[in-house]
């Protein structure tokens, strides 16, 4: 990462923050998380009595994955939020992700650019196995709902492209005690 998409960090994320970093996108939209659950968890973490009272929020994601990640971006004031979809490459997205405080995010090639960033990042997992793929470092993990993988993808009407989240069973409440106890690392 060079001094050039250092700077271009610095004027999309100007300073030092907070920023939040969500990540509402996946290859899949089996692996999406709801937006409203990235909203309301955005709202938690963000509040005043949130980890991160005041952070700006940057949303991150893809070309092509706009249209998924508009209501989370949508859900805030143009001052709090930052929405860079699909609007940087890799590098300009690398430098701005370790401006982060925290990523929050589908399990995606995203999340592990977050990881490798060293900021702490908490993935989201349904239909695919953590075990193979979740974050890798010191300062990420991976949260699930209440149901397995196993459980998930041997549903009676299971379908992996089926254009809708297997990803209800995972609460806002159980991913805000996982940042909280990510974040205490």
């Amino acid at each position: 990462c060079g001094d050039t998409h250092v700077q271009m960090a610095e004027k999309i994320a100007p300073g030092a923050g907070p920023y939040l970093a969500i990540g509402p996108t996946s290859n899949s939209p089996g692996k999406q998380w709801p937006a409203e659950c990235f909203i309301e968890l955005s709202q938690r973490l963000t509040g005043p009595n949130g980890p991160l009272p005041g952070a700006r929020i940057l949303v991150y994601g893809g070309p092509g994955e706009e249209e998924t990640a508009r209501p989370v971006s949508r859900a805030f004031s143009g001052q709090q939020c930052i929405d860079i979809v699909g609007k940087l490459d890799l590098l300009p997205v690398y430098a701005c992700l370790r401006k982060c405080a925290l990523y929050v995010g589908n399990d995606s090639g995203l999340m592990h650019l977050a990881a490798a960033a060293g900021i702490p990042t908490l993935g989201l997992f349904g239909p695919s196995k953590e075990v193979h793929y979740a974050p890798w470092g010191a300062k990420a993990m991976a949260v699930r709902g209440d149901k397995s993988f196993e459980d998930i993808v041997s549903a009676p009407g299971y379908v992996r492209r089926s254009g809708q989240s297997y990803m209800s069973s995972l609460g806002v409440e159980r991913v805000e005690r996982a940042v909280i106890g990510l974040m205490a690392r």
